[in-house]
């Protein structure tokens, strides 16, 4: 193989003019207090964190947020006054639904907007109030962490509904999904789209999920924080209360700018709930847990990102596309060691390592230590991501470069 570039190679390549796309830029976040880079030497063995491993991990990217954002930032320190915030404006309520209708075609009302401080509280909160201790939650494995730590934290069971793996994928089965359901099955938490599979579902296969919890009196949590980030052209993204009243009235959708414009550490989510006996419930519980107020300089964000950031975003979906096209071809063509699937949406690959014949611990560690890549393992989805891993692609190309060339010579030399 060839010799491994450097980061402060590829940045001082990036800073000599070669780039050709603001997302080449390659920003050090060593010493931001990042979750991604900064913390290996808590979440990591001492082996492992010597090896330095590359972060391509937890789903932040490595990208600056859009600059309409950033000054909308700087005018709000600026003014230097944080008080308590006021709730949520007119202007950024008009943000948030009209983003809605423009990328989607999907009208929401205002009075269907709950500000949260972010998606993952929004779907504890929900288990909290429309399930009971002993209940059981419906989830799509190999899913988001989350959707089995919060339910099984807060003593619910989980009913499992795994997708079929196929050849190019996996895919939704109705009859796997009825069989899942149990008598005492109240939430179904319906990653939209499937993290970390990156499925883009069609109308039909939301209908049946929503028909299905309709009949079983099931209320459906809707996951839709990748909703921005579609990969391949031909898909797109319908949001599940769009399809009827019915199904409207029966869900809960929850949304955020901060997969799409990096903006998590700001803690700015939405949800958009149509029944007022659920919201009224929702806003209850959240009144139970904590004190329900939004960081201010988020709302400034998230205001800002969904008013002025059209532009950036489809050049961002342009240039994820591109890393990848890069990463499954590069990869695919060298080894049939390890696989990465094709992906419809998320700007995170899936990546098949069976073939390698190592348990689910004995893979992390061989990633970490020897392909010197920090990775997500699949384990962290359930039983059935063992044997795979969760690649971040939100990233310079250099990066991907760079994880490419790591990988291929560990592989190799097995």
């Amino acid at each position: 193989m060839a010799i491994e570039t450097s980061q402060a190679g590829m940045q001082a390549n990036s800073a000599g003019g070669a780039s050709k796309s603001i997302f080449d830029e390659v920003v050090d976040r060593k010493s931001s207090n990042s979750m991604k880079w900064a913390f290996a030497k808590t979440m990591l063995t001492p082996e492992q964190a010597v090896a330095d491993p590359l972060p391509m991990w937890v789903a932040d990217t490595d990208f600056k947020a859009p600059q309409a954002v950033v000054d909308a930032l700087h005018e709000a320190v600026d003014h230097g006054v944080f008080g308590y915030p006021g709730g949520a404006s007119d202007s950024y309520v008009d943000a948030v639904t009209s983003w809605q209708f423009r990328r989607f075609g999907w009208e929401v009302p205002e009075e269907w907007v709950v500000q949260t401080p972010g998606v993952i509280t929004t779907l504890k909160t929900a288990v909290q109030a429309f399930s009971a201790p002993g209940d059981s939650i419906l989830i799509q494995p190999p899913v988001y962490g989350h959707f089995h730590d919060d339910v099984l934290l807060n003593g619910r069971h989980l009913a499992l509904a795994p997708l079929e793996r196929t050849d190019d994928g996996y895919r939704f089965d109705a009859r796997t999904f009825e069989a899942a359901i149990q008598p005492n099955t109240k939430l179904f938490i319906l990653s939209h789209p499937h993290n970390p599979t990156g499925n883009v579902w069609t109308e039909e296969e939301l209908t049946a999920m929503g028909e299905i919890c309709a009949q079983r009196g099931i209320l459906v949590v809707s996951d839709e924080i990748h909703q921005d980030l579609i990969m391949n052209p031909a898909k797109k993204h319908v949001p599940f209360a769009s399809l009827s009243p019915e199904f409207a009235r029966n869900s809960i959708t929850c949304t955020a700018p901060s997969k799409t414009f990096n903006l998590p550490g700001l803690q700015s989510a939405n949800a958009f709930v149509p029944d007022r006996r659920l919201r009224e419930e929702l806003l209850r519980q959240y009144d139970r847990n904590a004190f329900p107020l939004v960081n201010t300089l988020g709302m400034v964000a998230a205001e800002a990102a969904y008013t002025h950031g059209e532009p950036w975003l489809e050049e961002l979906l342009s240039y994820l596309r591109g890393n990848h096209e890069h990463f499954a071809t590069s990869v695919n063509n060298a080894t049939t060691k390890v696989r990465v699937l094709p992906a419809d949406s998320l700007y995170l690959a899936w990546m098949d390592c069976r073939e390698l014949g190592m348990d689910a611990e004995t893979l992390n560690d061989f990633m970490l230590t020897t392909a010197r890549l920090w990775l997500d393992k699949g384990q962290k989805f359930g039983l059935d991501g063992h044997g795979y891993m969760r690649v971040n692609l939100g990233c310079p190309r250099s990066t991907v470069d760079l994880a490419i060339q790591r990988l291929l010579t560990a592989v190799t030399e097995l």
